[in-house]
């Protein structure tokens, strides 16, 4: 796949922007359907959803006031 991504390192995550954040999860979804339809193991692609994911919500989190 030509826009594979893999796990980030915590650098590389936080550095990341918002948008390039949400263009990422949906790599990673992509990837995830894309493995599952295959019948390849999805484990490390769903690890690496959850990873950009949780980044989000995190973020999203820390924007609100409580």
């Amino acid at each position: 796949m030509l826009n594979t991504i893999t796990m980030p390192s915590y650098n590389e995550l936080v550095a990341l922007s918002d948008a390039e954040l949400v263009k990422r999860i949906g790599l990673a979804l992509s990837q995830f359907y894309k493995a599952e339809d295959q019948g390849e193991n999805t484990t490390e692609k769903s690890k690496i959803y959850l990873v950009y994911k949780n980044e989000l919500a995190k973020r999203n989190y820390k924007q609100h006031p409580h």
